[in-house]
């Protein structure tokens, strides 16, 4: 699992599990689940969706009625449909990751083939999670997401690798 050159390079691979994915996709601000943004929303469509009710209840009047269900749905799917696409995600992604780290770039290789980021600050990378789960979150300049979880870092080179990545912090 941990192999080192003498050049300043850094080598390890290791494999994703479906949660570490999940949380990875989760905490990247990717998917808008959680926030102010998505705090307002789901407090503005309950509200519509109680106000509604309350006017069934008082009036009986189908309209509220239809209202009522109408934002509860909206309300619903506003919060699940990000949530099971992130697990359909989960399951679905590239679990295997080798990385070569240098002071300047890493080169990612995954089964769908090699990538090579700059460690300029185009990419953002930061820590994200527990202390017994963090990971860290690279969301590459021009699309892609990487999970790279602190427990996939052998601890001998884990300092160094650390200082590489989050350099620009």
């Amino acid at each position: 699992m941990e192999k080192s050159g003498s050049s300043g390079k850094l080598q390890f691979s290791y494999t994703l599990t479906e949660k570490e994915i999940y949380d990875g996709l989760r905490l990247s601000g990717v998917y808008r689940t959680s926030g102010k943004r998505a705090i307002v929303e789901t407090v503005i469509l309950a509200v519509f969706c109680l106000f509604f009710f309350i006017s069934y209840l008082f009036q009986k009047e189908l309209f509220n009625l239809v209202m009522t269900f109408v934002s509860l749905g909206v309300l619903l799917l506003l919060n699940l449909v990000p949530r099971l696409d992130m697990r359909k995600q989960a399951k679905s992604c590239h679990r295997e990751v080798k990385l070569r780290l240098y002071p300047d770039r890493f080169i990612l290789e995954t089964e769908a083939g090699s990538q090579s980021v700059l460690l300029d600050g185009t990419s953002e990378i930061r820590a994200v999670g527990k202390k017994d789960g963090k990971l860290l979150i690279v969301r590459i300049a021009g699309g892609g997401l990487l999970v790279i979880p602190l427990r996939a870092i052998p601890e001998g080179m884990r300092g160094q690798a650390l200082s590489f990545l989050l350099q620009g912090d």
